[in-house]
């Protein structure tokens, strides 16, 4: 069974661990940045997470455990409070982080962080709690909109030339991480299985 609690500092090697390891997967496939350099990225970006776990003010993050596997670590979630809705002004919170376990997609544990998230913005006084995903990252965006996330914005690129516009690079398929994981997962269907 999954159950939610606060983190503690003796989480920070998991959260810096899967946030390394999942990064790739909020790469848009448009963009031709190699992987190791935003995990590079995220990596210094983490660097102030001991300062979160103790700024509950600024920070809520908080671990999924599976207690049939002794407390198992199967995913976090980061959440920074006081954030403002850029075309209302509302104050609300916004998911820094989330990142589950591979071995746990498909059994709550993203949504039952979600959800606790929901309960925690609620008690300081958020009415929205907001995310990004990536475009081309289909199963994280259907995940959301199974929690309950209603898409309100569209964020739009276009790549730039000495002459204007230009084609965006795009990445080589191996480094798209979402669609090799959906390409992985696919091929271990059982046969006769459908999806």
């Amino acid at each position: 069974m999954i159950e939610i609690r606060r983190a503690g500092l003796a989480d920070v090697p998991f959260i810096r661990e899967l946030s390394l390891e999942v990064v790739g997967q909020g790469i848009p496939e448009q963009r031709d940045i190699p992987t190791a350099e935003v995990q590079e990225l995220c990596r210094q970006g983490l660097q102030e997470l001991e300062q979160w776990i103790t700024r509950k003010r600024d920070f809520a993050i908080l671990v999924a455990v599976d207690t049939e596997k002794n407390n198992e670590k199967a995913g976090f979630i980061i959440i920074e409070f006081n954030h403002t809705e850029e075309s209302t002004g509302e104050k609300q919170s916004y998911i820094f982080n989330l990142a589950v376990r591979p071995e746990y997609w498909g059994k709550w544990a993203g949504h039952r962080l979600v959800w606790e998230a929901c309960k925690v913005s609620n008690q300081r006084g958020y009415r929205y709690m907001t995310s990004k995903v990536t475009a081309s990252n289909e199963r994280a965006l259907l995940s959301a909109v199974k929690m309950g996330f209603e898409i309100e914005r569209y964020q739009l690129t276009i790549a730039c030339g000495p002459e204007g516009r230009v084609r965006m690079p795009g990445r080589p398929f191996a480094e798209r991480d979402h669609a090799v994981t959906r390409m992985l997962k696919s091929r271990k269907k059982k046969p006769g299985e459908t999806t």
